[in-house]
């Protein structure tokens, strides 16, 4: 394959959005030819930002309808393409790089030699990437893809919150909603790194659950099943992240320090509040704090300190996640909003609208 199909392939992944750009760079380059054939990327370079289907496709490039559809499902299975049927008809989309293609490969907990080929080269192409970027900060989109989203029960109750911070009514408002295998914790220990906190935890929802679920990329759970997945999470110690969207989230991944690569990169930004999205802030109560500590175990961004037998939050680092709120065993420590707490982007479509026009595909 050609240097300039790599390129046209780099430039349809970086229109699709994510989190995690498409850099032209042989890495890249490494990665398409461990999951593409020649055959696919010429089909993925045609296809439109807007779903399709073979029909349409055939039509628009005088090729076969019938051996369209069939590579389209074969690319659909392989976790490449998103695929969604509207009445009678199929429809396929290229689906982003990350998270999208990528996580795909994982869902299932595979443990093959080729899993352990891909997280691999997977890990080689992030490592160039995070190089590149301290050159060149534009690397990465400014407009953030996902959002750290605190448990219900973390607020207080006589706190007033937008809708689009509490997390349970995403859930039981899902049609469908799916769990798969952590990716960033599964890619570690392929790479002989594992984690100790659980894999079987992220959550996936509306359509895309229901397309995981019909091309055995995923499992369809039911909203009990994805309450306790999430109390799972929580008494792990994990950080749910979603997507930055307001009127619909399409995941929940719960997320640990040592292998999330968004928890990653906040924690290592000097100022992981002003890089993270997130509505809420910590505060200690002086006068109900025990000075147990427990906080500063369970805070993944090492945002609270002791002064004088009394937890200290740190503004800069804490990016409300609740975690601290919920080790408090004398209920010292409460979530109050931030004076500038995210709003999130209204849909999925608009959010990967303002992630590709914030990142530059060079």
């Amino acid at each position: 394959m050609d240097q300039n199909m790599y390129d046209q392939m780099a430039d349809a992944l970086h229109s699709r959005g994510g989190g995690i750009p498409a850099v032209k760079c042989n890495e890249f380059n490494a990665v398409i030819d461990a999951l593409f054939t020649e055959e696919e990327v010429r089909l993925a370079i045609s296809l439109p930002e807007t779903l399709v289907s073979a029909d349409m496709l055939a039509a628009k490039t005088g090729q076969d309808p019938k051996k369209l559809a069939d590579l389209l499902e074969q690319m659909t299975k392989k976790g490449l393409l998103f695929s969604y049927k509207q009445g009678e008809t199929r429809l396929y989309s290229l689906l982003a790089f990350v998270p999208g293609i990528f996580e795909n490969q994982f869902n299932t907990g595979p443990v093959d030699a080729r899993a352990k080929k891909l997280a691999r080269i997977f890990d080689d192409y992030l490592t160039t990437i995070s190089k590149m970027s301290v050159s060149n900060p534009d690397v990465f989109p400014s407009v953030k893809f996902a959002r750290v989203i605190a448990i219900n029960k973390d607020i207080q109750g006589n706190v007033k919150i937008n809708t689009y911070d509490e997390l349970i009514p995403y859930i039981e408002k899902a049609h469908y909603i799916g769990l798969v295998t952590c990716f960033c914790r599964h890619k570690g220990e392929l790479l002989d790194d594992p984690c100790d906190k659980p894999k079987d935890v992220c959550i996936s929802i509306g359509p895309g659950a229901k397309y995981m679920a019909e091309y055995g990329l995923g499992k369809l759970i039911t909203k009990e099943e994805a309450l306790k997945a999430l109390q799972r999470a929580e008494d792990a110690g994990l950080v749910h992240c979603t997507s930055n969207t307001g009127k619909y989230i399409d995941m929940v991944c719960n997320c640990c320090t040592c292998h999330c690569m968004i928890l990653q990169s906040l924690k290592n930004s000097a100022v992981p509040s002003l890089a993270a999205t997130s509505s809420f802030r910590a505060e200690v109560i002086a006068a109900e704090c025990i000075g147990c500590e427990n906080c500063i175990e369970k805070c993944p961004m090492e945002a609270l300190s002791m002064k004088d037998d009394i937890a200290l939050v740190d503004k800069k680092r804490c990016i409300g996640c609740g975690l601290c709120v919920r080790s408090c065993p004398s209920e010292a420590i409460v979530l109050n909003v931030r004076e500038d707490a995210n709003v999130p982007i209204l849909d999925a479509i608009q959010l990967s609208q303002a992630i590709v026009s914030s990142t530059k595909k060079d």
